[in-house]
């Protein structure tokens, strides 16, 4: 489950990611509830590494959280910016805003 999420999530960063480690525990929690962490690391190629923790009730939910911030972090450290663009969210970006033009009655 924790292997299939964490590919989904940096496969758009191909052989730049080298390494992820996934750690999956139970802390205690002081309200007497079950929580699950997860913590995952990945080894960047030319950045270094980027951590990324996640604590909740359900094991699927944390992994999932993780592996998108880790996804998020990711994008940060290779490219600056935590979205790989597609062409259509940059034909959105290039669109100059509607000028505002007040009615005349």
């Amino acid at each position: 489950m924790a292997v299939r999420r964490v590919r989904l999530a940096l496969s758009r960063f191909g052989e730049r990611v080298q390494r992820v480690t996934v750690r999956i525990a139970k802390p205690t929690n002081p309200l007497g509830g079950i929580d699950h962490r997860c913590r995952m690391r990945a080894w960047l190629q030319a950045a270094g590494d980027v951590r990324a923790e996640a604590i909740n009730g359900k094991v699927e939910a944390a992994v999932g959280r993780a592996a998108t911030r880790l996804a998020t972090g990711v994008g940060w450290a290779l490219d600056g910016d935590p979205v790989t663009r597609s062409p259509r969210s940059a034909r959105k970006l290039s669109r100059a805003p509607r000028q505002y033009r007040p009615r005349i009655p």
